[in-house]
């Protein structure tokens, strides 16, 4: 059955669903959503937990259904930890989809019951990923105090997503949502050459024209911030 044709099948269900719950067997709710994002909106799937949030998308992705999931913290809040950088930078990347989305196709954003009742600061939606592009003119010392307010850590070598080094006219950068490091290599203030590297062996895998950096805090490390 095609999908369209399951669509007018579940139509009478899916106005159901604009009531304030309904009971979904496992094997329906795929078919289901897919069926009610035919048409475009923004849909929040709620689960009972964060295993349960990544199974259902990947349900839904076989389905041809864009999702987007919005993990919760590792960590409780009253725990001295910090939430890894790459949930952090999944949140953020969540939320601006969200707010960009122009309406013209379906977006189901999956959380589970601690992720969407955690609290969030007001303009976590609006932060925007820091983005180097190769030929841009950047001074490489105001690049790493961006980035360490963003949240990056400053290291002696990358290795870990969230990090970042510079050595001379070097930056090194893991972004949080990439597989591998990038090598930013800068002629004065000049972009150079970008390229991501093997954290092995440290070997380029081949060149990039630009590189999004994510935030990997929630709250940036602004000049008030440190002052509160």
């Amino acid at each position: 059955m095609s999908l369209a044709g399951l669509a007018s099948v579940l139509k009478p269900v899916a106005r159901t669903l604009q009531g304030p719950a309904l009971s979904i067997e496992d094997g329906a709710r795929a078919p289901l959503i897919a069926a009610m994002c035919l048409e475009p909106r923004i849909v929040l799937l709620v689960t009972a937990t964060g295993r349960e949030a990544e199974a259902l998308t990947e349900s839904l992705t076989t389905w041809g259904v864009e999702t987007a999931v919005f993990p919760s913290w590792e960590t409780l809040p009253h725990e001295r930890l910090s939430p890894s950088s790459e949930t952090v930078a999944r949140r953020i990347d969540t939320l601006r989809r969200v707010r960009q989305w122009n309406g013209s196709h379906s977006l189901v954003v999956i959380a589970s019951v601690r992720a969407a009742l955690q609290p969030l600061s007001a303009d976590l939606a609006s932060t925007e990923p820091f983005v180097l592009a190769k030929g841009d003119r950047r001074n490489p010392l105001d690049i790493s105090r961006s980035l360490i307010e963003l949240g990056y850590q400053r290291v002696d070598m990358v290795s870990r997503r969230g990090e970042m080094a510079i050595r001379g006219g070097i930056l090194d950068v893991f972004p949080p949502l990439a597989g591998h490091p990038v090598r930013c290599d800068f002629f004065g203030d000049d972009i150079d050459d970008l390229r991501e590297f093997s954290i092995a062996d440290q070997r380029s895998l081949g060149e990039i024209t630009s590189v999004e950096l994510t935030a990997v805090r929630e709250i940036p490390l602004s000049a008030a911030v440190r002052k509160r």
